[in-house]
């Protein structure tokens, strides 16, 4: 019974992760042909293994809920936050614990990936985030409250109560 409910947590998590990151994952695969021709062999196994146990955990996960949950996940009047909200709050302990167990194997493959990076990779991993930021808007005013939030007035909103000096500090 707890094994049935173990597979389940992890299944929904990975329809979850599915839903959020699937549109990512393969609207940037063309993106990152000259990064991918840089890795070695052993890296690229790595990301596909990544990519593989991503996959299993969101089927196990989506294996695992009930019928009220796979309803939050089909709610077209929500966004894709506000479901994933809504659903973890709604997970069993054993989803939770299915969730965080992903979370840690996962956490622990990409860093495996991260200490096989040359400096030269790193640096144009790096240079490649930077540049897909840049042009989605996620740069520096990537929260939506830049220059013209404040009005147009070329003054930014902050919310910690600064002093303007760049420490934060007053």
């Amino acid at each position: 019974m707890k094994t049935t409910h173990l597979k389940t947590v992890i299944a929904l998590f990975s329809m979850v992760m599915l839903l959020i990151t699937g549109s990512t994952l393969f609207a940037q695969t063309d993106d990152y042909t000259p990064i991918m021709k840089q890795l070695t062999l052993q890296q690229k196994d790595m990301l596909q293994t990544q990519r593989q146990l991503m996959l299993k955990n969101r089927e196990q996960l989506k294996a695992s809920l009930t019928d009220a949950q796979l309803a939050i996940l089909q709610d077209q009047t929500q966004t894709k936050d506000q479901i994933r909200l809504r659903l973890r709050e709604t997970f069993t302990d054993a989803q939770k614990q299915m969730v965080q167990s992903q979370e840690g194997q996962l956490r622990q493959v990409r860093e495996q990936f991260r200490q096989s990076l040359t400096q030269e990779q790193r640096q144009m991993l790096q240079e490649r985030m930077h540049q897909t930021r840049q042009s989605s808007g996620q740069g520096e005013m990537r929260n939506g409250e830049g220059l013209e939030a404040g009005g147009g007035n070329g003054e930014r909103i902050r919310g910690n109560g600064g002093n303007g000096n760049g420490n934060g500090g007053s």
